[in-house]
């Protein structure tokens, strides 16, 4: 049995540094900045790098890494150079590929992230999901899905997928934590699946400040109500907010819900907010390089923490973070990756506090 399988995408990443990539303000883009490059225009790339990449991947580097956890990786590539590149980076961080399926009739996930460097971490991400677009749900081995935990993110808004992982789950006594991506979220079923799935094997439901605005239909600033809402839908929900921290909430025992509990006992609140206000915290004082790979990093790690401290849930933050931390210091969602459990003086550096509202 696997202490964790993640199930999602892998893909090839490709990173550009643009110098000549130009920012500007917009009022429709998500966070009111375009960039844009001369049409018709040759234009330099100042430096490349290449990795590999993926909800599924990236996660799955974390618990391997950093958790020393038995770890496997459920995903789909293509037959093709890009696919073996990921099976080898699996294979360096000694992470089960058995799971992968590899089809000859899609290319494997492809993502090039253009970045202008210097002083901004932000970056555009084109993808093309090709492989990873879709699972063949009868080349899935259930049998061999045995697991303590499941860290599930995009399935590329297959909800059968997510209701049948979720079942599986439940009838092997295992636990999920769940980072939906955005063709998920977008689906007005999946708030019904979550509050049932919190019943039973649901464990944490984790997403960032816009996308917790978007399955709930709360107001983005309103943070009070967001937490509610999250409480409601799906039990304990971790919310991100860029440098402004992260906030978990817990309504009863993670470990095993019940409806009763669920229902009547009050959940706890809590804030961690970094001392500097900046994409988490500047190592040894430099800034951020490459947002790429951050919230898988915060996620993961916080599992992370969340099994190592049994159940510490400030722990869990502060081993999210740091995790995260030293992913954006890199150019590429896995070189940062923590190899080693956080000190104790590194984890008492974040301030957490119990909120109330």
């Amino acid at each position: 049995m696997f202490d964790v399988i993640t199930i999602g995408s892998a893909t090839r990443d490709v990173f550009l540094k643009i110098n000549a990539l130009h920012t500007h303000p917009a009022k429709d883009a998500v966070n009111h900045i375009e960039a844009s490059l001369p049409y018709g225009a040759k234009v330099d790339i100042d430096d490349i790098v290449l990795e590999t990449g993926g909800g599924a991947n990236n996660n799955a580097t974390t618990f391997a890494r950093l958790g020393k956890f038995r770890a496997a990786a459920l995903a789909r590539i293509g037959n093709d150079t890009e696919g073996e590149a990921i099976l080898k980076a699996l294979e360096k961080d000694r992470i089960d590929s058995s799971l992968i399926q590899i089809t000859n009739k899609e290319h494997t996930a492809y993502s090039s992230i253009l970045y202008h460097g210097g002083d901004q971490a932000e970056r555009t991400i084109l993808v093309h999901r090709g492989a990873s677009s879709q699972f063949e749900h009868a080349k899935i081995p259930w049998e061999k899905l045995q697991a303590k935990w499941f860290y599930i993110s995009s399935l590329g808004g297959d909800l059968v997928l997510l209701r049948q992982i979720l079942l599986n789950a439940k009838k092997i006594g295992a636990q999920v934590a769940l980072n939906p991506g955005g063709q998920e979220l977008s689906q007005p079923l999946f708030s019904a699946l979550l509050t049932s799935a919190a019943k039973h094997v649901l464990s944490f439901l984790l997403l960032n400040r816009e996308e917790a605005a978007q399955l709930t239909g709360v107001h983005f600033e309103d943070t009070k109500e967001l937490l509610h809402m999250l409480s409601r839908i799906a039990g304990s929900a971790i919310m991100t907010d860029g440098p402004k921290g992260a906030y978990a909430i817990l309504r009863g025992q993670v470990s095993g819900f019940r409806d009763q509990e669920i229902t009547h006992l009050k959940p706890k609140t809590y804030h961690l907010k970094p001392p500097i206000n900046a994409y988490f915290i500047p190592s040894a004082g430099s800034t951020p390089k490459n947002l790429t790979g951050a919230g898988d990093a915060f996620g993961s790690g916080f599992l992370t923490g969340w099994i190592k401290s049994k159940g510490n849930i400030e722990e869990a933050l502060r081993v999210g973070t740091l995790n995260a931390d030293s992913v954006v210091q890199h150019v590429g969602a896995k070189v940062g990756i923590l190899k080693n459990y956080p000190s104790k003086k590194q984890l008492s550096s974040l301030p957490i506090k119990p909120i109330r509202f």
